[in-house]
């Protein structure tokens, strides 16, 4: 069966859950962090380093490219979705003819008919899991156009700027996990991306 998102209402059925080996790859990361941090101060008389940080999720949300990708996202789903759902009539259909002519069928009719009723949800079964796999290609393809032109535009900024790191606030494993702890407010620079990138999609 179909499972919904908001994205639209077909996708593959996907919980994650944050286990132990999560949470400590996270305190791995944040360590890191710190190490990192700790050798730009012991560097910074010699070759300051300037840290800033992005949310994605707010370029995705907010940016031009991201609601166009967000757009292409919807209607390729919602395409899916009236493919899915006249098969999913043609099966109620018969589902309630076969319901009506219990009584008057015969059994080699009433066989016949059960039969077709399984073929037939077998092949809406399949159709619907092929429909779930393109639509999660379709999610792969878009997102990676999105994070590469996202890419281009924080390099072009962090280099005009003179950032030596910047890190994705929103890179966790799940919207609630960020990579990223804690940050002061002034070391975000995504309001500078995000203008960039809306400037470029002009």
């Amino acid at each position: 069966m179909l499972t919904y998102s908001n994205h639209g209402r077909i996708t593959e059925v996907n919980q994650r859950r944050i286990g132990s080996g999560k949470a400590m790859r996270l305190w791995i990361i944040a360590g890191m962090l710190g190490i990192m941090l700790g050798a730009a101060s012991i560097a910074e008389a010699a070759d300051p380093i300037k840290i800033g940080y992005i949310d994605t999720l707010k370029v995705f949300d907010q940016s031009k490219v991201g609601k166009k990708a967000k757009s292409l996202l919807d209607e390729f789903v919602k395409s899916r979705q009236k493919i899915i759902d006249l098969e999913e009539a043609e099966l109620k259909d018969l589902e309630e003819t076969l319901t009506k002519q219990d009584a008057v069928l015969s059994a080699d009719a009433k066989k016949a008919k059960q039969e077709e009723m399984q073929r037939k949800l077998l092949a809406y079964q399949k159709r619907a899991n092929e429909l779930n796999r393109e639509i999660q290609d379709k999610k792969s393809e878009v997102l990676n156009d999105f994070h590469g032109q996202l890419q281009t535009v924080v390099k072009r900024v962090a280099e005009r700027e003179g950032y030596s790191l910047v890190f994705d606030k929103g890179s966790g494993d799940t919207p609630e996990v960020s990579s990223v702890l804690y940050a002061k407010d002034s070391l975000s620079i995504t309001d500078k991306v995000l203008a960039e990138l809306d400037k470029d999609a002009k």
